[in-house]
């Protein structure tokens, strides 16, 4: 009887637990973070990208929009249907006018990075992955400054050169008008 019990038991766990499953290591992230890692969102300059094309800015556009919430997309470098339907979702609210909206332009950039974090009250001092985020909203509305995650004094003189574009004070702080013309992809246009 005893036996029995012990055999059931073994027979219970090895099909609980697939044969071949590993030790957990619980310094490693889950897939879905280990997939995140491969995007890099800090480009030179955020370009425009045509439906059809394939290209690393491509991978950076796709993780973008799934930060944005505008996924889940794979990211592949291609971009093909699942990015023209989270593009075509994304541009759904705005694009009424505006021939070709599946065409990425730069503006839909600094969108895209100010609607994937809360960036109003960002400051001198802060730090972290949302001043990263604004130093790439900035970029992409073509500013040039280091994305280091630091909010130092060449955040604060960007910050203040696109408050200054938008006819804004100019404050160095991202405030609530601030975060507001970020989000509607800045004052160039």
């Amino acid at each position: 009887m005893r036996t029995l019990v012990i055999s059931l038991v073994v027979a219970m766990a090895a099909v609980a637990a697939p044969a071949s499953a590993a030790p957990a290591d619980t310094d490693s992230p889950p897939a879905a973070e280990r997939a995140q890692a491969t995007c890099h969102r800090t480009l030179p300059t955020y370009p425009a990208i045509e439906p059809g094309t394939t290209s690393e800015v491509v991978r950076t556009l796709q993780c973008v929009l799934n930060d944005a919430g505008w996924g889940p997309i794979t990211v592949d470098g291609f971009y093909g249907p699942g990015t023209k339907r989270a593009v075509r979702t994304f541009t759904d609210g705005f694009e009424c006018c505006i021939a070709s909206p599946l065409r990425v332009r730069t503006w839909y950039w600094t969108i895209l990075f100010s609607q994937s974090r809360r960036l109003r009250g960002l400051e001198l001092g802060d730090s972290g992955i949302r001043v990263k985020t604004l130093q790439r909203a900035l970029r992409a509305d073509g500013e040039t400054l280091v994305v280091d995650g630091d909010f130092g004094t060449q955040t604060r003189a960007r910050v203040k050169v696109f408050q200054g574009k938008c006819g804004l004070t100019r404050s160095g702080r991202v405030n609530g008008k601030t975060a507001f013309f970020l989000g509607q992809g800045g004052c160039n246009g």
